[in-house]
């Protein structure tokens, strides 16, 4: 990518780039996502003749299913904001392109992938440290069959969930922040913070909620500069999409595992996670560092025209 193509990434947020305007849009996005999940869980509640709080843990397919398409939230949230807001294109959060780059989408969803083969892979030591009997036991969780029939669905719904964060946190933020101001602890840090701490979960993590908001935020932060660096949320989605696809064929138990062909029973609260948790962190950075290194040829992303 030029430099050019790089500082065209936040073009689109410079006229409207107002603070109040980002505040009230960050707000109004999140008061449609939260009126559209509490319809979304009432009316699949209703259809299924189920308590909406019994679709939560997402312990079934159409749990899961219920629980992805809230997501719809974002996006409309998202349209209506930067339509009647910022005066511009729901397409323009994409990039300067005004699409998403599906090349850099692939190769982030190859790297998401060896990210979590080599996390699996040294995963498979566990036995040297950890005694048999507590060592992460995995169990099939659906049939083979009914797997492979939901398996598309799954994916599209798997493919929402993770467009609708990145635009709003690396397309909308990034930009409208970024337009605004150079430092990277305000466009980059701040949401990606943000980002992270709306996953936390006490309740299902324990001590490990910390952990896991470290975690996200870290990734949050590693796909601004990814994006910046790009110019297009294609790569962001790519790796997004590419990390949570791997629910689909194992998940966690007790948690979001309707859509899984396995699942792991480990204690979410216990130091065998917090371990998982800190491998992943750091197979993400030293990714993103090898990755890094290897674009140093091209421009700094923060040296580009001062922004307004």
């Amino acid at each position: 990518m030029t430099s050019a193509t790089q500082s065209n990434f936040w073009d689109p947020g410079q006229p409207y780039c107002q603070i109040w305007r980002s505040v009230l849009g960050f707000t109004l996005i999140h008061v449609v996502f939260f009126a559209a999940t509490f319809a979304i869980f009432m009316g699949g509640g209703w259809l299924i003749g189920k308590h909406p709080s019994a679709i939560l843990d997402g312990g079934t397919a159409t749990h899961a299913g219920i629980f992805f398409l809230t997501f719809l939230g974002y996006h409309l949230g998202l349209w209506l904001v930067v339509r009647f807001l910022h005066k511009r294109s729901f397409s323009s959060l994409f990039g300067a392109q005004k699409r998403v780059l599906w090349r850099q989408f692939r190769i982030g969803i190859l790297i998401a992938l060896g990210i979590s083969f080599a996390a699996t892979l040294l995963q498979m030591l566990e036995p040297l440290f950890v005694a048999p009997q507590d060592q992460t036991q995995l169990e099939q969780n659906l049939p083979t069959r009914e797997w492979l029939l939901i398996l598309g669905p799954a994916l599209i719904l798997i493919f929402i969930q993770i467009f609708a964060e990145e635009l709003v946190f690396r397309g909308y933020m990034l930009q409208q922040l970024r337009a605004r101001f150079q430092s990277v602890w305000i466009w980059a840090i701040l949401p990606s913070v943000a980002f992270g701490l709306l996953h936390a979960d006490p309740a299902t993590w324990g001590i490990n909620a910390v952990f896991y908001v470290l975690h996200t935020s870290v990734v949050g932060i590693v796909l601004s500069f990814v994006t910046v660096r790009t110019g297009n949320i294609g790569a962001a989605a790519g790796l997004h999409f590419g990390n949570n696809m791997s629910m689909v064929l194992v998940g966690n138990a007790g948690s979001l595992d309707g859509f899984s062909l396995f699942v792991a029973e480990v204690d979410l609260m216990g130091w065998a996670t917090s371990a998982s948790m800190f491998l992943q962190t750091t197979l993400v950075l030293v990714a993103f560092a090898i990755w890094w290194n290897l674009t140093q040829r091209k421009p700094p992303i923060a040296n580009a025209a001062k922004a307004d």
